[in-house]
C-alpha cells in the first residue's frame, strides 16, 4: 500500500512539473498555437498520456521552439526551455531529463497529431489572411515543390530513395514535397511529402482536394499541361501556369482572339491520359497570354495559360504582374530550409521525418499569423516585414510573456508586435543574384563512405 501511495505521489510531483513547463515554454506564440488546440489535435488523433514531466504540449511547442531557434537542434533548443523553466522557478529545479527521454516524447506523439495541429492552424491563418489573400475576388495560392534531406539510415532510404545525377547516386535519402501557399501572406496552407521518385504533379493532385472552390492556382509549367488544367476545372480552381514546353501555340485551333498575343483557344486532351482516367474530357479552353518578363536580368518573352478567359475582368498585363508573384514560393523554401531549418532533416524514422516536416511548417504559419497581426495592428503590408527579424523577436519575448504579471501580458504582447512591425524590409524587386559560391571551399577531400566505415578501417 505504501508503494502504491509513493508512486501516486510521485505522479503528482512530475505532473507538477510538466504543467510547469508548459507555463514556461514559448509563451510568445501560444496566443497562435494554444494548448487548447494541441490537447483537441491529441484527442482527435486518439493520443493518450500520463502525468510526465514533457506533456504533448511541451513536446509540440519544443519542437516548435528547435524549428525557430537558430542553432537547429533539439537539443539545444530543449536545453534553452530547460533553462526557462529553471530561471522562473528556481526553488524546484531538479536534474534535467536526458536527450533520450526528450526523444521518445517526440515519439510518443502518433502521427496524425502533426497533421492535424498543421490543420487548425492553416485554418486559423487563412480566416485572418483572407481580405489579403484576394486579387480580384479570387484566392490567389502559389504552388511549388522542393526536396529534403535526412539521415542516411537504410529505412529512410526504403522509403524515400536517393537522386542519381551525373557522377552517381547521391549519399543521402531525398524526399519530394509540394507545397501550396498564399500569395500576399506567403503562409503555407497545405502539402504532401513522398518519396524522391514521386512526382511533383502526382502528390499536387492530392492537394486539389484542400483548394477551396474559386482559387487562383499560379504555378511554374511543371503543373501545365491539357490533362492537368481539366483536373483543376473538375476541382472548380482557376489557373495561371507558363505554357507547357511542348506544346505548340501556332498549330491551336482559336476561338476569340483578343489581339495580337491575347487569345483563346481549344487544348486537346491526350488519349493516354483519357485512357487511363476515363472522366476526362477531349479537350479543354484555355487562354494563352505572350508577356515579357525579366528572368535573371535578361527580357524574354514567354507564354502563359490560364482558365480566365474574360479578358474585360482579368487583364492580361495583371496577369502577368500577378505570375511574377510567382517566385515569392521560392522566398518561402528558402526560410523552410535555412531560417527553419529544414534543409537536412534530423529524424531518423519515417514517422519521425513526417512529424518533424509538419513541425516546421507549423512554425511558419505560427510566425506568418503574428507577423500579419503585427502588419495589420500597424498599417504595414504583410511581406514588407522580415521573416527573420520575426523569428528574433519572438524569441526574445517569450521570457518576459512567461514571467510578467497577468495584467501586463497585454502590453508586453503588444510591444512585441510594435518591434516585429518596426523592421520594414525594402521594395526590391527584379533582384538578380548568381546561382555561385564566392568563397573557396575546404582543403579537404570528399568522404565517400559513412564515418562509421571510415572509423572501423582507419582508427587502430
Amino acid at each position: 500500500m505504501s508503494t502504491k501511495q509513493g508512486i501516486g505521489r510521485r505522479r503528482a510531483g512530475l505532473g507538477g512539473i510538466g504543467s510547469r513547463l508548459e507555463e514556461v515554454t514559448l509563451n510568445s506564440v501560444r496566443g497562435v498555437l494554444s494548448d487548447e488546440m494541441i490537447r483537441v489535435a491529441c484527442e482527435t488523433t486518439g493520443q493518450k498520456h500520463r502525468n510526465r514531466i514533457i506533456t504533448p504540449v511541451v513536446t509540440v511547442l519544443h519542437m516548435v521552439l528547435a524549428a525557430i531557434w537558430p542553432e537547429d537542434s533539439f537539443a539545444a533548443s530543449w536545453q534553452l526551455l530547460w533553462g526557462w523553466y529553471c530561471s522562473r522557478y528556481s526553488g524546484c529545479i531538479r536534474r534535467m531529463p536526458a536527450s533520450g527521454s526528450v526523444s521518445k516524447a517526440r515519439k510518443r506523439l502518433r502521427p496524425g497529431v502533426w497533421e492535424a495541429i498543421f490543420r487548425m492552424v492553416s485554418e486559423k491563418g487563412q480566416k485572418v489572411a483572407d481580405e489579403v489573400s484576394r486579387w480580384r475576388g479570387l484566392r490567389v495560392v502559389l504552388v511549388d515543390g522542393t526536396t529534403v534531406s535526412m539521415a542516411g539510415d537504410k529505412a529512410l532510404f526504403s522509403v524515400f530513395g536517393r537522386a542519381g545525377g551525373k557522377y552517381g547516386r547521391y549519399k543521402y535519402p531525398l524526399a519530394r514535397l509540394v507545397a501550396m501557399s498564399l500569395a500576399e501572406t506567403m503562409m503555407p496552407i497545405g502539402y504532401r511529402m513522398g518519396s524522391y521518385f514521386t512526382s511533383e504533379t502526382a502528390l499536387f493532385v492530392k492537394l486539389l482536394q484542400e483548394l477551396k472552390p474559386g482559387d487562383l492556382i499560379v504555378a511554374d509549367r511543371r503543373y501545365a499541361g491539357a490533362n492537368l488544367y481539366a483536373r483543376y476545372a473538375m476541382s472548380g480552381v482557376h489557373y495561371l501556369t507558363r505554357m507547357h514546353q511542348r506544346l505548340k501555340v501556332h498549330g491551336l485551333k482559336r476561338l476569340v482572339t483578343y489581339g495580337r498575343n491575347d487569345f483563346v483557344a481549344v487544348v486537346p486532351v491526350a488519349r493516354q491520359y483519357r485512357r487511363n482516367h476515363p472522366d476526362l474530357p477531349c479537350a479543354v479552353t484555355v487562354r494563352f497570354i505572350r508577356v515579357k518578363v525579366n528572368v535573371r536580368g535578361k527580357k524574354t518573352w514567354l507564354w502563359l495559360a490560364t482558365s480566365l478567359v474574360d479578358h474585360q475582368l482579368y487583364p492580361a498585363d495583371e496577369l502577368a504582374d500577378l505570375y511574377a508573384k510567382r517566385w515569392r514560393t521560392e522566398t518561402l523554401f528558402r526560410e523552410f530550409k535555412i531560417n527553419i531549418g529544414a534543409d537536412v532533416l534530423r529524424s531518423r524514422t519515417v514517422q519521425g521525418i513526417a512529424g518533424e516536416v509538419a513541425a516546421r511548417l507549423v512554425a511558419i504559419n505560427v510566425v506568418r499569423i503574428i507577423m500579419l497581426e503585427a502588419a495589420g495592428k500597424h498599417h504595414v503590408h504583410p511581406l514588407r516585414l522580415s521573416f527573420t527579424h520575426a523569428l528574433r523577436t519572438i524569441l526574445a519575448f517569450a521570457p518576459a510573456l512567461a514571467s510578467e504579471p497577468m495584467g501586463k501580458l497585454k502590453q508586453v504582447y503588444s510591444a512585441m508586435l510594435c518591434q516585429i512591425a518596426q523592421n520594414v524590409v525594402s521594395v526590391r524587386p527584379l533582384r538578380t543574384e548568381p546561382r555561385a559560391c564566392r568563397r573557396e571551399t575546404k582543403h579537404y577531400p570528399t568522404l565517400r563512405t559513412t564515418r562509421s566505415f571510415w572509423r572501423l578501417h582507419h582508427v587502430a
